[in-house]
């Protein structure tokens, strides 16, 4: 029934922006500048919620194309107009459509690690800073971080991976392993993992990692360490509330004020007011298709919000409300003191725990770092995907919303920033960016998933790090 009503809305849809645009006069541009953003929109966060895929959306949206393009000025009557079968192709929705990895069966071990590696590419000594161990099925690596000591002199990796393709390591039982290096580099800095060859047996102890034949080597503890305490509150969230959530988090990031634009709509043109273009057509979607509860608190929510920051043209015609969830009033907050609080750059915590699977999901925290381009927590994820940006952020299938809560009470938001697959593997390494970032020393922070069936909450203790090379 869901996907009976997405296809009847977009339908309209089309409809109602076909004759909006034939009404225009014919200037030999139509089609461009009738292509219709707000059905793309549309299309978009009901492909989100699962009520409608992005294969079907195309469809609809080269038939606008195609109707479009036929009432055109054409070379001859029924036939398509100069360029209109190129546009047809630009116009189609940008997904293929959702895939559904299953999450990775068998038993997963995560070692938080916490230790520098030492290493020397040429004549530049360099760290590799290593943050977790995680095996899964599919094989072992650790998570890493590695930093320019100064401005790096070409886009090349940081010397203290530049060479981790050439490591080897020993386990407690005499076995020999190759590392490879994947995920990154970026410039000025590198966050990514090294995978170890062949899969190693799940209870080694310890691993003996040499940087350079005929020098000693760093000896890694894989021993077990002591499990957060986790607690998970059964929850019953639409998938459409839950979008909005995430659209909510993802203003206040645009808002906060280091503006960094990791959110896509900070590098569209035009000021935080334009932020919210289109929310009032996707909350009529959502409850067109029976995706968002009648009873929902939260378009009032997101209008009061919007109000807050200052954003307008949404046309969000829900009276607005000031009754806002906590984490959203703590970062307003923040937002509005107009001062940066900026990570440390660089430096690092580590911190490691498995979340428990649910909605299809298998999520695993894998340590914290500050960068040139703010702090970042890397997760690895099983049954998530990736699939595309829009303008409200990065959509992953069956991803949670994260947040976190530090010590001092002050909550922060963690935005998907960067994704990239996992060698061999249905899993994704995630990088979400934290607004504000947590305060280098924090001792500790509450993560909280929030997914349509239950709230997740690991209380994990940080162990916070500098590099010796800045």
């Amino acid at each position: 029934m869901s996907r009976e009503r997405a296809e009847t809305h977009l339908r309209l849809l089309a409809e109602a922006e076909l004759r909006r645009a034939t009404a225009w006069p014919a200037d030999g541009g139509l089609l461009d500048e009738c292509h219709s953003e707000r059905l793309e929109l549309i299309a978009q966060a009901l492909h989100a919620v699962h009520a409608f895929d992005m294969d079907a959306a195309n469809e609809i949206q080269a038939e606008l194309a195609f109707a479009l393009g036929v009432r055109q000025p054409g070379p001859a009557p029924g036939g398509l107009a100069p360029n209109a079968e190129a546009n047809m192709t630009r116009l189609a929705l940008p997904s293929p459509g959702h895939r559904r990895p299953p999450p990775s069966r068998g038993r997963w071990r995560l070692v938080p690690v916490g230790q520098v590696i030492r290493t020397r590419a040429e004549d530049v000594q360099g760290e590799l800073h290593l943050l977790a161990y995680a095996q899964t099925p599919a094989g072992a690596r650790f998570t890493g971080v590695s930093y320019w000591g100064q401005a790096p002199p070409r886009r090349s990796p940081p010397p203290g991976v530049q060479l981790a393709h050439r490591f080897t390591a020993v386990d407690d039982q005499d076995t020999r392993y190759q590392l490879g290096v994947s995920v990154g580099p970026v410039r000025g800095e590198w966050s990514g993992l090294l995978n170890l060859h062949p899969n190693p047996p799940q209870g080694i102890r310890w691993l003996d990692l040499s940087t350079t034949p005929g020098q000693p080597a760093a000896r890694i503890d894989l021993t077990a360490h002591t499990p957060p305490d986790i607690t998970v509150t059964p929850a019953a969230v639409s998938r459409g509330e839950l979008l909005l959530t995430g659209i909510a988090a993802g203003l206040l990031a645009l808002a906060s004020p280091e503006q960094v634009p990791f959110h896509p709509s900070a590098a569209r043109p035009g000021p935080l007011s334009q932020a919210a273009d289109g929310l009032a057509d996707i909350i009529a979607a959502l409850q067109a298709t029976a995706e968002l509860p009648a009873s929902s608190r939260l378009p009032g929510q997101l209008a009061g919000l919007c109000g807050l920051l200052g954003i307008s043209g949404h046309g969000l015609a829900a009276p607005s409300t000031g009754d806002l969830p906590e984490p959203w009033l703590s970062l307003l907050t923040y937002c509005r003191r107009g001062k940066p609080a900026r990570a440390p750059v660089p430096g690092w915590a580590v911190a490691a725990t498995g979340l428990p699977g649910r909605d299809g999901a298998r999520i695993a925290v894998l340590g914290l770092h500050n960068g040139q381009h703010g702090q970042f927590l890397h997760l690895l994820a099983s049954g998530v995907t990736p699939e595309y940006t829009w303008s409200y952020g990065m959509i992953a299938n069956r991803m949670p919303v994260f947040w976190l809560r530090g010590g001092n009470g002050r909550w922060h938001t963690a935005r998907p920033a960067r994704s990239a697959p996992v060698p061999n593997a249905d899993d994704f390494m995630l990088w979400l960016r934290v607004v504000p970032p947590l305060e280098y020393g924090t001792p500790w922070t509450d993560v909280v998933a929030v997914g349509p069936s239950a709230e997740i909450r690991a209380r994990l203790p940080l162990r916070w790090k500098e590099p010796a090379t800045t």
